[in-house]
């Protein structure tokens, strides 16, 4: 589910991704690419290639739509809990109140006084064609000191669609890249099952018609190994459009394609993020739909910590 809107799913073709990712090999014969290092080593820490490198907690967040009950029933509370947790970046899904520059004005408070960095917030594709309310997002943005305005879908699920969809994000992209920040789209699992008459996947379609100056991407490597990838495929991917895929969401999956917490799935992240922190990729966005509540559990703490130590 996302936003109360199932998400597409075949089992057939995430069962044969966790097969191909087993063996090693493509499981939907992605074009990939060379691999090169684009994540330089903090003091301390070990080069990835050479094995024991971690992802630096400067680098990771949480998906406010993973706490979204507590966060807007007690926004505080949960900001306070979340730091607690370890966490230093979190992604918007909406204010308590209303998502508006108002209420962005109330939220940014909160968040240095915990310590916390706003990285970038979602809103629906007709939120980004819509030039009043594209400029409300910019400002809310601009409150918030975010890098990022990611569009998490709603954009109609055609080939058509997707290639419209692509002008549209460069008409978008201007105006926040002249804002100083970046455009960013979020993938769930429709874009890699759907294809156009051409055979291209509706995600390549979209990659295809938008400048990749203007539209970045945020690789949910979750959905996308729903959708059938395996881990050498999310890496082909990734090594495809280096320098465009800058943001990610890890997020985990039992292997019946339910919604785990990470570290308790199945998605090999070792593998994905190993080269992905090799491939220039900036943040890493840990989300589960299923939602928990960082001031009565600690599924949340859990999963920041399961990041936090693995080794690449």
């Amino acid at each position: 589910m996302c936003g109360g809107e199932r998400v597409p799913f075949d089992r057939r073709a995430f069962l044969r991704g966790l097969a191909a990712t087993a063996a090693g090999v493509s499981a939907m014969g992605v074009l990939g690419g060379t691999a090169t290092s684009a994540f330089a080593a903090e003091p301390g820490e070990r080069d990835e290639r050479r094995g024991g490198r971690r992802i630096p907690n400067s680098k990771i967040g949480l998906q406010l739509y993973s706490v979204r009950n507590a966060f807007m029933a007690q926004p505080e509370a949960t900001l306070r809990a979340l730091a607690e947790a370890g966490y230093r970046n979190v992604e918007m899904a909406g204010f308590p109140g209303g998502t508006d520059p108002a209420h962005a004005r109330t939220v940014r408070p909160l968040l240095d006084k915990y310590g916390l960095v706003a990285i970038s917030s979602h809103h629906g594709y007709g939120e980004f064609t819509n030039e009043h309310r594209l400029g409300e997002l910019i400002e809310m943005a601009r409150i918030l000191g975010q890098k990022y305005i990611v569009c998490p879908g709603g954009v109609p699920d055609t080939a058509e669609g997707f290639a419209q969809a692509g002008a549209a994000f460069n008409r978008a992209g201007e105006k926040i890249r002249a804002a100083g920040m970046k455009l960013g789209y979020h993938n769930h699992t429709g874009e890699f099952l759907g294809r156009g008459p051409d055979g291209r996947t509706f995600y390549q379609i979209l990659l295809d018609s938008s400048d990749p100056h203007l539209l970045y991407m945020e690789l949910d490597m979750g959905w996308s190994s729903a959708a059938g990838l395996s881990a050498q495929d999310n890496v082909h991917l990734m090594a495809a459009n280096k320098g465009r895929m800058l943001l990610s969401h890890v997020k985990d999956l039992h292997p019946d394609g339910s919604l785990a917490d990470l570290g308790t799935g199945v998605v090999d992240y070792a593998t994905i993020l190993g080269a992905a922190t090799r491939l220039g990729m900036r943040e890493f966005i840990i989300e589960n739909d299923d939602q928990s509540n960082p001031l009565t559990d600690s599924r949340a703490d859990r999963m920041h910590g399961y990041l936090a130590a693995l080794e690449l």
